[in-house]
C-alpha cells in the first residue's frame, strides 16, 4: 500500500547514506507492518532510487570520471571503484538466496547494529591522512562484504574503514557514496525479472524510487555535514540503542 511505500522510501532514502543500515530499519518496519521481509527486489528497487541521489549530488565528480575514460593516465579512481566493487558482487551473488532465506529477518540485528555500532564509535580518533591505494581499498572491499547482512550500514563501514585507514574525510565519503553507484545498478538489473511486475506494481515500484531518491539526497547532505563536523561517532549511540532495543523485545 501506498502508507507502506511511502515510509520504506522515506526509510530507505535517509539510511542509506546516514550510516544506520537501510536494510535493518527496512526490516524492522516490514516486521511492524507484518509485510513479507524478505522481498529483496522491493527492497533494491528502493536502493535504486539513491541512486539517483549519488548521481545529482556528486554530478561533477562524475563528470571528471567519465573524462578518465578517455585519458590513459588518469584512471585510477576508476580502477580503485571497480576493485572495491568486486568482493561484495561476487560473494552477493552467490549468497542472495541464502540471505533471503535465513538472515534477512529482525533476529539477526541486535547483532549487527552493535557491530554497525562499533565501527562508527572508531570514527570517533584521528588518523594520519593517506591517498587511497590499492591495498586499503582491497581491505576496506572485504569489511564491505559484511554489509550484505541487514543491520549492517554499506556506507557506514566503508567509510568508517577508510577513516582508520588515513583517508581523509572528503574523499572517504566520496569514495563510498560512488562505489554505490555499480553496486546498488548491478544489484537492479542482476537480481530482478521484471518479466514478473504488471503496470500497477510497477507504478508502486516509481514511487518508491521517487520517495527514497528525495530524502537520499537529503541524507548525502547530512552526512556530509556530520563528518566535516567530526559528529560522524554519534550515529554509533543510535545503532546501540537500536540493538539493545530489539535484542530485548524480540
Amino acid at each position: 500500500n501506498f502508507i507502506h511505500i511511502f515510509f520504506s522510501g522515506v526509510i530507505q532514502g535517509l539510511t542509506e547514506f546516514l550510516p544506520i543500515s537501510s536494510s535493518g530499519h527496512l526490516i524492522i518496519l516490514n516486521h511492524f507492518f507484518s509485510q513479507n521481509t524478505n522481498n529483496l527486489d522491493f527492497e533494491i528497487i528502493l536502493h535504486f532510487g539513491t541512486v539517483f541521489s549519488i548521481i545529482f549530488y556528486y554530478k561533477k565528480d562524475l563528470l571528471n570520471l567519465l573524462k578518465q575514460l578517455f585519458s590513459t593516465q588518469e584512471k585510477k579512481a576508476i580502477y580503485l571503484i571497480i576493485l572495491g566493487c568486486i568482493p561484495i558482487g561476487l560473494v552477493g551473488l552467490l549468497t542472495k538466496n541464502f540471505i533471503a532465506e535465513h538472515l534477512n529477518n529482525i533476529s539477526i540485528l541486535p547483532y549487527t547494529f552493535m557491530l554497525t555500532s562499533l565501527c562508527l564509535f572508531m570514527t570517533r580518533y584521528n588518523y594520519k591522512s593517506k591517498e587511497l591505494t590499492f591495498n586499503i581499498v582491497l581491505i576496506m572491499s572485504l569489511f564491505q562484504i559484511l554489509a550484505l547482512l541487514p543491520g549492517i550500514s554499506r556506507s557506514g563501514i566503508t567509510i568508517s574503514i577508510l577513516l582508520m585507514l588515513g583517508i581523509n574525510i572528503k574523499e572517504a565519503v566520496k569514495f563510498s557514496f560512488l562505489m554505490a553507484i555499480p553496486l546498488i545498478l548491478g544489484a537492479t538489473f542482476v537480481g530482478i525479472d521484471f518479466n514478473d511486475y504488471n503496470y500497477s506494481s510497477i507504478k508502486y515500484m516509481v514511487y518508491g524510487t521517487f520517495i527514497s531518491f528525495l530524502f537520499g539526497w537529503f541524507a548525502i547532505y547530512l552526512t556530509n555535514y556530520f563528518l566535516s563536523n567530526s559528529k560522524y561517532w554519534i550515529f554509533s549511540i543510535y545503532c546501540f540503542l537500536i540493538s539493545i532495543i530489539i535484542y530485548f523485545i524480540v
